[in-house]
């Protein structure tokens, strides 16, 4: 007998018992995760079963989802996966509310609409259908399947080839080898081919912007008011095209470095079979967050009527890193006085994008707008730009769409980043199939973009934002993706100290922009309107800053004041005391900006001992019921 006749006699044997296992162990794993699912909650598992080229979530379960890494912390893929918007594509009630729209705009045009906007958000079951020579594919057919409504599941991904890199507007390739690519090389490649028929194969491209790209760059075709095709088409997102045109490719930041997230810390990326442990790093954590914080509410809420898997704890996970991404990785602001006369007090914010693409990204109906305060001394507003109501609609808006600006002084002007759709007669609309070119596109840029790139014909600045000298620009020069906003304030004559603060709201949906969609009637907008309008609609706060306008020639405290605050100048510490109970010590800067809050809450005739940690002219505000009192401190 040869000696590799030898080796096979163990190794068959072997095999088999680790197949039988797997298979044993499979179903076992399925049955417990399931029970744990239903008594931590009430939704439904994850969905299973193949179709001719795609597996649903469910299949991957058993592998990929009891992982830890190598200091004992969870990073099972499907836990974080399932309650992001990817995971709920098909089954966002926004998305198939605007289908429903475009479709009762355009009803001779009802099945391209449908497939191709399933191509996206139900891209299992649509390529699935086409690759078995179906013509196309419909919502009702979604409704009907698990795996269409498994959203942008794991063998999506994974199963587009790298010759697709490049395709967009959901024109990807999906491989029909059942090959099922990934960033680690020599993968193990038996438990995965037993359990599922799937080869894991090598592959550098899942992990380029490309990847994304495939459906997050879409170009429509424009239709007149008759569904007639105009020629023309129309760039509704372009976000890889966004990042295309910045710093990011050359600093080796992806799609994937902010959005799949990298660990170091070694992980056995599959926890069967039991003695698999082949450590892998890096690891991609699935995060998938953007900024869409609104629709995760909405989809917690609303679970049952959807259908959605996630549990609350889930969504409570990816909300909270949601808001992560969205406050602390998204947009910088900055508050500074630049003058004050008797007449007028000026200001200026500045905002920066810290994202590789433009804030906000994506689908049109996103923006953000920004609310500046002035409050004097007595608590009255003085200035009030970007005013919301109860129903979150803003008060000031123009009926049409509001321009971009350079420079507001007046209360009924407000900077909304947004971008703004024309039909082919040049008026707004909000049909996308309508959608011809764009009438304003003032979204703040990430850094590094530039008008003279090859993708800017796709990514334009449109709007007054275009010959604005300080978007995008930092004296002449191009590319900070910044924008300042200068804001002229009447005063007419207030000599008082006045308190200025400003934010930066989100929003992943407004009335204005729904009430076209909502003046037409149909199951899932009548559903999607109803959804609406019992969520929580508060705009998002992105970033604040604020700052004390301080009237020139402000005094020192007094002898016979109710404060006393020494020494001054002070090094190590400075002691202010009161016969009253101090509530609230606010410290500004030199130009006035608020830069450190002290709440003492000290009792009656108490001392209150400040350590001197920066050093410099600082405004002393001591707050008390019904008085505050300003000293000025040179801490050295």
């Amino acid at each position: 007998m040869k000696p590799t006749s030898r080796i096979s006699l163990v190794i068959v044997p072997v095999l088999a018992f680790v197949i039988f296992g797997f298979q044993q162990n499979r179903h076992r794993y399925r049955g417990e995760h399931d029970q744990l699912s239903e008594k931590s909650s009430k939704s439904t598992n994850l969905p299973t079963g193949f179709n001719t080229l795609f597996a649903a979530s469910g299949e991957c379960l058993m592998c990929h989802e009891n992982i830890t890494d190598n200091q004992g912390n969870h990073v099972g893929i499907l836990s974080d996966w399932r309650s992001t918007m990817m995971a709920n594509a098909a089954k966002d009630p926004l998305w198939q509310a605007k289908v429903s729209h475009e479709v009762l705009v355009n009803p001779g045009l009802q099945a391209a609409i449908e497939d191709k906007c399933t191509r996206c958000h139900a891209p299992a079951a649509n390529a699935d259908a086409h690759h078995n020579g179906q013509a196309s594919y419909s919502m009702a057919e979604m409704d009907a399947n698990a795996i269409a409504r498994d959203g942008v599941t794991c063998t999506i991904c994974h199963q587009i080839t790298p010759g697709s890199m490049g395709n967009f507007s959901g024109d990807f390739i999906s491989g029909d080898q059942h090959e099922i690519w990934g960033p680690f090389t020599f993968p193990f490649t038996g438990p995965m081919i037993n359990n599922t028929g799937y080869t894991p194969t090598y592959s550098p491209h899942v992990k380029s912007s490309k990847l994304c790209a495939s459906c997050h760059t879409l170009i429509t075709h424009s239709v007149d008011n008759t569904g007639t095709p105009t020629g023309n088409s129309f760039v509704e997102q372009a976000i890889y095209h966004e990042w295309l045109n910045s710093s990011y490719p050359a600093n080796g930041s992806s799609c994937q470095s902010c959005h799949v997230p990298e660990i170091t810390n070694p992980v056995v990326i599959s926890s069967m079979p039991g003695w698999f442990n082949d450590t892998r790093t890096p690891f991609g954590k699935h995060f998938l967050v953007g900024a869409n914080i609104f629709m995760q509410r909405l989809l917690k809420m609303n679970t049952t009527a959807l259908g959605v898997t996630a549990t609350e704890a889930q969504f409570d996970t990816t909300i909270s890193r949601t808001l992560n991404l969205l406050q602390n990785n998204s947009v910088d602001m900055q508050l500074e006085e630049i003058n004050r006369t008797p007449d007028s007090l000026f200001v200026d914010v500045e905002l920066a994008n810290l994202t590789g693409h433009k804030f906000p990204s994506g689908f049109p109906i996103r923006r953000a707008f920004l609310e500046l305060v002035v409050i004097d001394t007595w608590g009255d507003t003085l200035f009030h730009s970007g005013k919301y109501n109860s129903d979150f609609k803003l008060i000031d808006e123009d009926s049409g769409y509001e321009p971009h600006y350079n420079v507001i002084k007046s209360e009924d002007q407000v900077q909304i980043y947004e971008m703004v759709m024309a039909d082919f007669q040049g008026n707004q609309t909000t049909v996308l199939l309508y959608a011809d070119s764009h009438l304003k596109d003032n979204r703040l840029v990430p850094s590094g973009f530039s008008v003279s790139h090859t993708s800017y014909d796709t990514v334009k600045i449109v709007g007054t934002a275009a010959n604005d000298t300080d978007f995008n620009h930092d004296n002449g020069i191009e590319g900070n993706g910044s924008d300042i906003v200068h804001f002229h304030i009447p005063l007419a004559g207030n000599i008082d100290d006045l308190q200025v603060s400003t934010k930066l709201h989100y929003q992943t949906a407004n009335d204005k922009w729904l009430s076209e969609l909502f003046s037409y009637s149909s199951s899932r907008i009548d559903s999607f309107k109803a959804m609406y309008e019992n969520a929580d609609r508060t705009p998002i706060l992105v970033d604040e800053a604020s700052l004390l306008s301080v009237v020139e020639g402000i005094q020192d405290i007094a002898d016979g004041d109710d404060v006393k605050i020494h020494p001054n100048p002070a090094s190590d510490y400075l002691s202010i005391s009161s016969k009253n109970t101090i509530l609230q010590i606010n410290w500004y800067d030199s130009h006035g900006r608020l830069v450190h809050t002290d709440n003492p809450v000290e009792a009656i005739g108490r001392k209150y001992n400040i350590p001197i940690q920066t050093k410099g002219l600082f405004y002393v505000e001591v707050c008390m019921k019904g008085k505050k009192y300003f000293h000025k401190a040179i801490l050295l």
